[in-house]
């Protein structure tokens, strides 16, 4: 059996100024008791250091909202209130809350236990929409991130056979085509083009250190990347592979751009790639209105690795109407059965990014039909990125983030893939499952909420089934 895989987090503060759901402030009644420093288990309230017979600003970054101090107070000169920035940060998609939970998991890496999907009426958009099955939560020998049971997150790579031909002595005729192994079923997307270079190498060297992949453009792997490079993945044209043929030729895997002439050079250019080294090919294809029909095209045509990609909020690009665009989590499933209704799916790879924020996102992009995902904007939250998604996407990274030490950057990513790690542990612990290839495809295992809305008010309200 082999060794069981496992992210080893570290606290890991960032010394930058972040969004806090809530802001407390020290009124001027205050009398210097000092009583909300007694009551504050959390040392959101201290003695000011140069003066300490009066009270520092409170520390709202440690506070957990119990109101202790408010309520203890004897001046009332203690008050609580949403901040201006939580209230104004994400959008439709992007939740205040999400940037406070992946702040929280890259500082210390803790389980987060969360994405049961409930939102009041059990009922959300995109990946809020279904629910796991946790039937196997009552079992006494259920322990997900405890250890005691072997539980695989390893994911394979590659091009896999349809079946195997054997000759009338039983020797092996098929061609095992070749794979590469990744122990956790997530890799890193290059989430900006504007990143500080020590940011970049950050994001790659935590990736080298959990033993996933980064995508990156091949025109920013440096220098700095040489010592990386096995677990940098070049994204490139098909057209510009004889310009990078030294980084292809000590690289895994390679991504290609899709374009429709792509499509009708494939074998070729996976030829061309294989005789420079030993790299797989993944396809990056656009998460276009009926991409499922170019991904069949791709399969069929022999593609190893086909990576669909949404937008930043997991919708399909270049769709008619906001309105009409498809989630994340329809694109996946559409594409999954799709290529199951040619008979292939089980031959190909499929990658999906775009709107994974969250560490339930991955088995639930899984359970619609996902192999692995890559992820982009939370690796930039958890250090420190704010987004804005109205009136128009404004990604700001924060002031000071360039000379923060590499080894602050590179553990914090790697206490959020250990959160998210961990996360994947308890939901397939909770279901019964222990490989993480076995949650591919498993809608048997998930309540989506529009099929349960439409079973039970559909022949009511005449609503016909999607």
């Amino acid at each position: 059996m082999p060794k069981k895989y496992h992210i080893h987090p570290k606290v890991m503060p960032l010394d930058l100024d972040y969004v806090s759901k809530f802001k407390v402030e020290r009124g001027e009644n205050c009398i210097n008791c000092g009583k909300c420093t007694k009551v504050c288990i959390y040392e959101a309230h201290k003695r000011g250091q140069i003066d300490p017979r009066k009270m520092a600003e409170p520390n709202t970054v440690v506070c957990r909202n119990c109101f202790r101090c408010i309520q203890e107070c004897p001046r009332g000169a203690l008050e609580k209130s949403l901040g201006k920035d939580f209230l104004n940060i994400g959008g439709h998609y992007w939740h205040p809350d999400m940037f406070i939970t992946l702040w929280k998991q890259a500082e210390d890496g803790k389980v987060p236990v969360t994405g049961a999907g409930y939102r009041g009426p059990f009922t959300g958009t995109g990946f809020d929409s279904m629910w796991t099955d946790m039937s196997e939560i009552v079992r006494p020998t259920r322990d997900g991130i405890h250890g005691r049971e072997y539980i695989s997150t390893s994911v394979e790579l590659g091009r896999k056979l349809n079946h195997l031909v054997f000759d009338a002595d039983g020797r092996l005729l098929s061609k095992i085509h070749d794979t590469v192994d990744l122990p956790i079923p997530i890799i890193f997307d290059i989430p900006a083009d504007n990143l500080s270079p020590n940011v970049a190498v950050s994001l790659a060297k935590a990736a080298a250190k959990i033993n996933t992949c980064i995508i990156m453009p091949v025109a920013d792997i440096t220098a700095d990347f040489k010592t990386l490079i096995k677990s940098i993945i070049p994204c490139l044209s098909h057209k510009d592979i004889d310009q990078h043929e030294a980084i292809l030729k000590k690289a895994q895997l390679v991504a290609i751009e899709y374009t429709d002439e792509l499509l009708n050079d494939l074998p070729a250019v996976k030829e061309k790639i294989k005789k420079i080294g030993k790299a797989l090919t993944i396809i990056r294809v656009p998460a276009v209105p009926d991409v499922e029909t170019t991904v069949s095209k791709l399969a069929h045509s022999g593609a190893e690795i086909i990576h669909v990609v949404a937008d930043y909020c997991g919708m399909e690009v270049n769709g008619p109407t906001s309105s009409n665009r498809r989630l994340m989590k329809d694109i996946i499933r559409a594409v999954h059965l799709r290529l199951v209704e040619d008979r292939i799916r089980d031959e190909v790879t499929l990658i999906f990014s775009g709107g994974i924020a969250m560490a339930e996102h991955v088995p639930k992009a899984m359970l619609c039909g996902a192999d692995l995902t890559a992820i982009d904007m939370p690796l930039l939250i958890a250090l420190g990125a704010r987004l804005y998604e109205e009136p128009e996407k404004l990604l700001i990274l924060p002031e000071g983030l360039e000379k923060i030490p590499l080894r602050v950057v590179i553990q914090r990513i790697i206490n959020l893939m250990g959160a998210w790690h961990s996360q994947l542990l308890e939901v397939m612990g909770a279901m019964g499952i222990r490989e993480a290839r076995r949650l591919r495809g498993e809608t048997g295992r998930a309540i989506f909420f529009d099929d349960i809305d439409n079973e039970t008010f559909g022949k009511l309200f005449k609503k016909e089934k999607q």
